[in-house]
């Protein structure tokens, strides 16, 4: 245990609860409950957005992706930050321009639709389960390497889970939106300051960016692999050498003989060794650090970015704190400002991630590695720990207390934004609108806290479930990974119908209800049949060949949901919606209005200077 690092989480646990709980007299109403009261300013609510977007996969999963992969890790943080471009240019202003409270929302007065408002909150709690479970296993795995220890009868990770969602009934319940808004942006700057503070320390130390980039791409990439020990003796029938010959063609003797060699005489032994990795792109040609494929080949390259850049689109936390805004103008500067922000916080973790590899070797070699941290001949066994292993490694516990406020931060502000979503679905899209439409103001709010408490039950239901399916043996950044399973539900189910929705007027309620059916059913079920072939459930057959192929289905399930609305609507083009007038001039203003909007512009500008809001 690190007193002195526990000290430091438990400290911004604590201003965590006291924050929401001075917010709590701001939350009586359902507009202040979901949206607080739609006052949102620029400034805090880029920051809030940010530390909503910024999850377990940002913090410790950007770092622990490069740090395995290189290049291929680096799409990671490339995605992340590109994400909000297709937010800028197509969605923020005109959602909340449009008004209303939700996605659902949105697609219920579009379409006139029930349907479409059911849809919408089905697809809004899958994304929500989706990402809420890597969030919960990285609360388990910080708890597990800071804490080491677990309450009576429960393991270190289990008590991670089940203290994190406490902490959280009480942080989103209590102060609402309102509170979640002030509490997220003060986890984004808590995760910059914990990343500027390592790379500093880095710095100190002498690494060099450009150099230990260099001196990284000089050989093959290596990682670490449990093996059993019959299958890593067992020679290949084509070239009779060995898994273990592979392994000290890349390992020390030294490290081989005092660590693997005395467990060599069990077979059924399991045993952690680095092998070289294959290019997935260049087939025959060992994978290196500064050049795409080690993960995923041609396919997966183009997909993986076109999942994370699309799928921020389509998150139902992230574009619900657009309606916290006061106008449609104020949502626009706001993504600018988030923008700004995420480009330098992915460039700075994945800085890093390849820090780490640099340092990793030395700082093992000198005895400096502590936590519950495997490293195998200068490599960590598992990427995602490379941020604590730093913090501790270079800092001792106030550095790796920084890293673990940060962590928890980064787990706690993208929690929080996923509860708030999916209880505004089960308070305000079923039980306001079906269940009892004419109930007072304290009973729905009263309706919304108990939908965080459930989901928020759900999700600590889900972090313990995870670990069952060992996707770290398949996948060593997985945090990353199941995220970006996420991301491709929402690129898939979302992206698509609000694209066609805002600006294309013949888009129609079957058309937009058979996209999402085809976006999102597609990638839920992808991601479902490769979390069973993982595991051995799934047999190999035509059907699920694709998946070793194409890890992220976006790039067959956006064209396919965009192909099928486009299609259904065109077939139905009588049941265009008889107010899609009346809708158009809500999203997009009329000439009028755009008109004086833009003379309004010019006239501040013209008095002051400066450009206009």
């Amino acid at each position: 245990m690190y007193p002195g690092a526990l000290a430091i989480t438990l400290a911004v646990m604590a201003a965590t609860v006291a924050i929401s709980w001075y917010a709590r007299r701001y939350s009586g109403t359902t507009v202040e409950f979901y949206l607080a009261g739609r006052t949102v300013n620029v400034f805090m609510n880029a920051s809030a957005i940010c530390g909503d977007y910024f999850s377990a996969a940002s913090f410790l999963g950007v770092a622990g992706a490069v740090y395995a992969s290189g290049m291929d890790g680096l799409w990671f943080g490339i995605g992340f930050a590109a994400g909000f471009v297709p937010v800028l240019l197509f969605l923020a202003s005109p959602l909340r321009r449009f008004g209303e409270y939700t996605l659902p929302d949105f697609l219920a007065a579009r379409f006139r639709s029930d349907a479409a408002r059911l849809a919408g909150v089905a697809m809004v709690q899958i994304i929500a389960l989706f990402y809420l479970a890597p969030q919960m296993v990285g609360a388990g795995t910080v708890w597990e390497l800071l804490v080491g220890r677990g309450l009576p009868g429960l393991s270190p990770y289990a008590t991670g889970v089940i203290v994190t969602a406490l902490v959280m009934i009480v942080y989103t319940a209590v102060g609402g939106m309102r509170g979640t808004t002030w509490n997220q942006a003060l986890q984004f700057w808590i995760m910059v300051w914990a990343v500027v503070v390592l790379l500093a320390l880095g710095i100190v130390t002498g690494f060099s960016y450009s150099r230990a980039l260099a001196d990284l791409s000089l050989g093959p990439l290596v990682s670490a692999e449990r093996w059993r020990v019959a299958d890593l003796l067992r020679p290949d029938p084509a070239t009779g050498k060995t898994p273990a010959d592979q392994a000290r063609e890349v390992m020390s003797e030294a490290y081989w003989r005092a660590r693997i060699e005395p467990r060599l005489a069990d077979p059924d032994a399991e045993v952690t060794v680095l092998m070289p990795q294959k290019s997935r792109v260049r087939p025959g040609e060992p994978a290196v650090f500064n050049r795409p494929g080690h993960l995923y080949g041609p396919l997966d390259q183009i997909s993986l970015v076109l999942t994370l850049t699309l799928g921020t689109a389509g998150l139902p936390h992230v574009i619900m704190r657009y309606y916290t805004n006061p106008s449609g103008p104020v949502a626009r500067w706001t993504t600018v400002y988030v923008l700004v922000f995420t480009s330098g916080f992915y460039l700075l973790a994945s800085t890093v991630g390849v820090m780490g590899r640099a340092l990793a070797p030395a700082l093992a070699a000198k005895g400096r590695v502590g936590l519950a941290i495997q490293v195998v001949d200068g490599v960590l066994a598992y990427p995602d720990q490379v941020m604590p292993f730093l913090a501790q490694s270079l800092g001792g516990d106030v550095v790796l207390g920084h890293v673990a406020a940060g962590a928890f931060a980064a787990m706690f502000s993208t929690i929080g934004g996923l509860l708030m979503a999916s209880a505004a679905s089960w308070g305000h899209d079923l039980y306001e609108q079906y269940i009892k439409p004419d109930a007072p103001e304290w009973l729905r709010v009263a309706v919304g806290k108990a939908a965080l408490v459930a989901m928020a039950l759900v999700a600590l239901g889900l972090g313990l479930a995870v670990p069952r399916f060992e996707l770290t043996r398949a996948f060593p950044a997985v945090i990353a990974l199941m995220v970006t399973w996420a991301f491709s539900v929402a690129a898939s189910g979302f992206v698509p119908v609000l694209v066609t929705a805002i600006w294309w007027r013949g888009t129609t309620l079957r058309g937009a209800l058979a996209g999402m059916a085809v976006g999102g059913g597609g990638a839920v079920l992808f991601v479902v049949m490769n979390l069973l072939r993982i595991r051995g459930a799934l047999p190999d057959h035509p059907l699920t060949a694709l998946g070793k192929h194409l890890t992220f289905p976006t790039l067959v399930t956006v064209p396919l949901a965009l192909l099928t609305i486009v299609l259904v609507s065109l077939w139905d083009r009588r049941s265009v919606p008889e107010n899609i007038d009346e809708v158009w001039i809500r999203v997009h203003g009329t000439a009028r209005e755009r008109q004086e909007r833009l003379l309004a512009r010019v006239g501040l500008r013209a008095r002051t200077g400066r450009p206009g809001a």
